[in-house]
């Protein structure tokens, strides 16, 4: 029989999946909200790969022609996805909704595998977890708008729960899927190696082989899955390289080069797009570089810092990705917000500035389509408003990395006061 936890989760599924369809019948299945700076980015909207296939299928317009203009920026691999249904509007949106399903599944699962090994004080809830995302209004509104953002945070989630249960196929091919999908995720692969290892190691059934040491099974984890991740890596570029149809790969360029050099100022949901609008070229070159190597240079010291507990720091990088990345979307803050609640009962208590981050993030959600309306359509408004309310998000997104870091260290500080050895769900290896 279901013990209660399932019954909630089941609930709160089914709860996400009727809001879905309600959002998305509402917005005519999601065509009305297909185009929202804050919904879906350049990167991430899904007309554009309907306007690459037509292309390619319809029109026959030569692929070499069509990447070397720098306007595609969707994976070649997305390309093979079926044309029929991509266009549909109804059939589409059945497809995102299916997909936040399963990633409300994957993160009930990743919960509950989590509160099993917890300690006494540590308390996860698996159906609140999971109701982070799937009641989530950024998630819902993000599902509705058919965004790319609901794909990486599908194979974010299976890496993670990949990881925590120590599955080196999963989390090589999952992973590298991802990266080659959207080239963000990469920044956090060592952090999900890392949790991998450790969980293998702690959990993992390599005690049946006799005279095996804990460290010798964490290291040999590690060795295979990067040898995995690197030769899933390269399969994926060349299946890339394969559907993109063009032996120059001019998609590199318009795929991963977009990303890096910012080539799309359309406004979004991210910091960069009005920073790069009002500069002048000079100063271009030279401030694409600090953006990028910004958002990469947090790597390092997370892993460093958060070495005993790697989910954390795989949750920090990823609310990093959020903030600082050249294309987000309120989607890629829903999937945050999400995985911080796996932190919630340890480190609430030591929060500062709940109320603030809370009203920061609420009055934004609130002003995104006011501003977007006043601005395109009323004409009362201009850019610099709806760049205010980017800001606004910004701020609620960097409260809340700031306060769960001083809440970590001060939750760590207290336990080790008390003399616990182990504070939090964390994942040591005895060496």
């Amino acid at each position: 029989m279901p013990s209660r936890d399932a019954w909630w989760c089941a609930s709160v599924v089914l709860a996400g999946a009727v809001a879905r369809v309600f959002v998305s019948w509402a917005s005519d299945w999601g065509e009305q909200l297909i185009d929202r700076p804050e919904l879906a980015t350049p990167m991430d909207r899904l007309a554009l790969l309907r306007e690459t296939q037509y292309l390619l299928n319809e029109l026959h317009v030569p692929a070499e022609a069509l990447w070397r203009s720098k306007g595609l920026h969707h994976s070649p691999l997305l390309l093979s996805l079926p044309m029929a249904w991509l266009a549909d509007p109804w059939l589409s949106a059945c497809a995102w909704m299916a997909l936040d399903v399963v990633s409300g599944i994957v993160l009930a699962a990743l919960a509950s595998t989590l509160a099993a090994r917890a300690e006494r004080h540590v308390r996860i809830v698996p159906a609140a977890v999971a109701a982070c995302f799937l009641l989530n209004p950024y998630a819902i509104a993000a599902c509705a708008a058919k965004s790319m953002s609901q794909l990486r945070t599908c194979l974010w989630l299976l890496a993670l729960l990949g990881a925590v249960r120590g599955a080196s196929l999963v989390v090589a091919c999952v992973q590298a899927l991802n990266a080659v999908l959207f080239m963000g995720p990469a920044c956090v692969t060592p952090a999900l190696l890392l949790l991998g290892a450790d969980a293998h190691a702690q959990y993992g059934r390599w005690r049946a082989r006799f005279g095996q040491r804990q460290s010798d099974a964490w290291s040999q984890w590690l060795r295979r899955t990067v040898l995995r991740f690197a030769g899933w890596l390269g399969a994926f570029l060349v299946l890339s390289a394969l559907y993109s149809r063009d032996p120059t790969l001019s998609f590199v360029r318009s795929v991963y080069g977009s990303r890096l050099l910012v080539d799309d100022l359309a406004p979004n949901a991210g910091l960069v797009w009005y920073f790069f609008v009002e500069m002048f070229p000079h100063f271009r070159a030279f401030f694409t570089m600090v953006v990028n190597l910004h958002t990469l240079s947090y790597t390092v010291p997370a892993l460093i810092k958060w070495r005993s507990d790697p989910l954390f720091a795989a949750t920090v990088l990823i609310g990093i990705q959020a903030l600082f990345q050249t294309y987000p979307s309120v989607g890629d803050a829903a999937l945050y917000l999400a995985l911080w609640s796996l932190n919630f009962s340890r480190l609430s208590d030591y929060l500062r500035y709940p109320m603030v981050t809370s009203m920061l993030f609420l009055y934004s959600a609130l002003l995104f389509p006011a501003f977007h309306y006043l601005w395109l359509y009323t004409g009362s408004a201009n850019a610099n408003f709806f760049y205010a309310i980017n800001l606004v998000q910004a701020l609620g997104l960097g409260s809340l990395l700031l306060d769960s870091v001083w809440a970590w260290g001060r939750e760590r500080w207290e336990l080790e006061r008390r003399g616990t050895s182990r504070p939090g769900v964390r994942y040591v290896v005895q060496r």
